[in-house]
């Protein structure tokens, strides 16, 4: 008899527990979910899930990484861009972002915006090979040949 009551107990306890947790870290349950929808690429569930968890002001720099992402691995630059853009300015300093923030206005097409960003970059790094060759193709995209020549010369060491 002993056993048994201590065995329903226990059941009890964790249902209680379960319960509670749910109750109380309701946002810590939808971030799951959320996250579970991002690793099985279901980024369509995902979006209103860290959009909604962002409007709590939940984790926000790893939600709007997470949304970030979504949004560019379903195809919608333009929420991609926007979601980038409030990870950069969460983390300024982070090389990567602002990489992936030029990178998505290259594939939009906002060349001039995308110039502005490696330049930006190229200012604190200015030896960078692989900053200054986005710098040059983004010039001849947005129609600055002779800023992407001269961009291209100082990668191959030339003069300009």
């Amino acid at each position: 008899m002993r056993i048994s009551t201590a065995i329903i107990s226990i059941i009890v306890i964790s249902l209680l527990t379960t319960a509670a947790y749910r109750y109380f870290h309701e946002d810590w349950v939808l971030y799951r979910k959320a996250e579970r929808f991002f690793e099985q690429k279901t980024y369509s569930k995902a979006i209103p899930l860290f959009d909604g968890l962002l409007g709590k002001g939940f984790k926000e720099t790893r939600v709007l990484s997470y949304l970030s992402e979504s949004h560019e691995r379903s195809g919608d630059l333009t929420g991609a861009i926007e979601a980038f853009k409030r990870l950069a300015g969460k983390v300024p300093d982070n090389r990567a972002i602002r990489l992936k923030l030029g990178e998505l206005y290259d594939r939009k097409g906002d060349h001039v915006r995308a110039v502005s960003i490696y330049s930006s970059l190229l200012k604190t790094e200015p030896s960078s090979r692989s900053i200054r060759i986005r710098l040059a193709r983004s010039l001849a995209a947005a129609g600055d040949f002779d800023g992407a020549i001269a961009q291209y010369r100082v990668i191959l060491g030339e003069n300009p």
